[in-house]
């Protein structure tokens, strides 16, 4: 049995999709709690860094043209 790797785009991609849904569980579970707890910011706060998790994780190249194009208006370039 072969692995036919071509490249390391596709391991890249599965990384970055693990370690992305591992990272969007501990922000879940640490939201509970703060809902629990009646934290409003803090519960805003990691919906918050979830959907910006979220974007680089399942839209990678359309988060990436969002920054560059973020950076050109800011840095004026």
């Amino acid at each position: 049995m072969q692995l036919a790797l071509t490249s390391g785009a596709e391991l890249k991609s599965w990384v970055f999709l693990i370690a992305g849904n591992i990272f969007l569980i501990v922000l879940a579970v640490r939201a509970i709690g703060h809902y629990a707890k009646r934290e409003w910011g803090e519960l805003l706060g990691h919906f918050l860094a979830g959907v910006v998790v979220a974007g680089f994780v399942f839209a990678p190249d359309a988060s990436k043209n969002m920054l560059t194009e973020v950076w050109n208006k800011v840095a004026g370039s």
